[in-house]
């Protein structure tokens, strides 16, 4: 790898997808904001350069710390990866996530209003999120999907009845830019998800699962915005003839 200081997020996270843990444990956005220079990024985020170049290092050469590299896997066994990985686990867990919510909501409301706002940014995730992946897995990734076996197997694809790939990522990615901030604004009004001082066995749950959620939609959010699409719209646009 090149001098990792040169570098965007996204090319670091794409190149060696183990990094994505370091990016992960300083809060450093390499999903939505991913394109911007590891320095601005280091200083967006308010956490020291060195240590995080150290920590990046330290994984690069540990050869146990290597990730399944889905740049190199076909495109629709990555779009398979991501709805068995990720999809049903953000389906469950926003599931369960809201009674558990609305339980400890009820119980410690009133000592911690903070559980409130933390509720609504739940529910405007689920909200969002549902008719999300029900647009991609009904209408972006079969075509996808489709692109990639005609060019498989020499076939002409069909033209898209949106006219390009690149109507619906744009909508797509406009939408993991919202659920972002929900993310940032949920990590925000949590304190980091610290547990608080006399927090019940729920509470303390119910952080941990946020959390979880926080770090699994980031993957999942990467994989969609870094590898995915890029690839999908080089290869409608080799199918095309156009550039």
């Amino acid at each position: 790898m090149q001098n990792i200081t040169t570098r965007t997020i996204r090319e670091i996270a794409i190149e060696s997808p183990a990094t994505t843990r370091i990016f992960e444990s300083h809060h450093i956005d390499y999903c939505c904001g991913g394109r911007v220079n590891f320095m601005d990024a280091c200083r967006k985020a308010g956490v020291d350069a060195d240590i995080v170049k150290r920590d990046l290092e330290a994984v690069l050469v540990d050869k146990s710390s290597v990730e399944p590299d889905f740049s190199a896997r076909t495109l629709s066994e990555l779009i398979d990866h991501i709805l068995d990985s990720h999809h049903r686990f953000t389906y469950d867990e926003l599931d369960r996530l809201q009674p558990l919510m609305d339980k400890v909501n009820k119980v410690h409301g009133d000592v911690h209003p903070e559980l409130a706002k933390m509720s609504d940014l739940l529910d405007a995730m689920h909200s969002d999120l549902l008719p999300h992946m029900y647009k991609e897995e009904q209408i972006l990734f079969p075509y996808i999907k489709d692109l990639e076996y005609a060019k498989l197997n020499g076939l002409t694809p069909r033209f898209p009845p949106f006219g390009t790939v690149q109507h619906p990522i744009r909508m797509m990615m406009g939408e993991h830019d919202a659920v972002g901030d929900m993310l940032k604004e949920m990590r925000a009004v949590s304190g980091g998800f610290a547990v608080p001082v006399g927090a019940c066995p729920s509470y303390q749950g119910l952080l941990t699962r946020l959390e979880e959620l926080e770090r699994d939609l980031h993957q999942h959010i990467h994989l969609e915005n870094n590898v995915l699409f890029p690839r999908a719209a080089v290869l409608e646009a080799e199918a095309f003839g156009s550039h």
